[in-house]
């Protein structure tokens, strides 16, 4: 009988300490059925696990500066192997990048897709794959515009 009580406080104690990190890894916040491209130059990059991080300055047509938000992205080791290294998007450098906004905030993004000036695409959970990301920077794409 005690060894039964035992045996379920631990689980119970188990299942509150793992919730959070259930709740870190869900992607339910973020409206993963939007792929907005945006074009601008890196102003920060935090490139490291568990998610890499990064605002883009983007310059709108009427010549103002917006400061784009990817709060998170894939584990910068995913993007490694996929063959995308920092060194690529250092701050100061003009990319695309493709992200999903936040649910309750959509100036918060989720990046999907870093696309290089020479047009090579990085893509990581579900973002377009290269070649749908060429035809959207030829085509303009789901561009996010005001």
């Amino acid at each position: 009988m005690k060894l039964a009580a035992l045996s379920g406080l631990v689980c119970a104690a188990l299942l509150t300490v793992s919730a959070p990190a259930f709740a870190h890894h869900s992607f339910a916040v973020w409206d993963l059925q939007q792929n907005i491209e945006f074009e601008g130059v890196v102003d920060t990059l935090n490139f490291r696990n568990p998610h890499m991080s990064m605002t883009l300055i983007q310059t709108k047509p009427n010549g103002e500066q917006e400061k784009i938000e990817f709060t998170e992205g894939a584990p910068a080791n995913m993007m490694i192997r996929l063959g995308l290294k920092p060194d690529m998007i250092k701050p100061g450098t003009k990319i695309k990048a493709i992200g999903s906004p936040r649910k309750d905030n959509p100036n918060v993004y989720f990046l999907k897709t870093v696309i290089l000036e020479d047009g090579t695409a990085f893509s990581a959970m579900g973002g377009p794959s290269r070649r749908q990301a060429s035809e959207n920077a030829e085509t303009g794409g789901d561009q996010k515009s005001e």
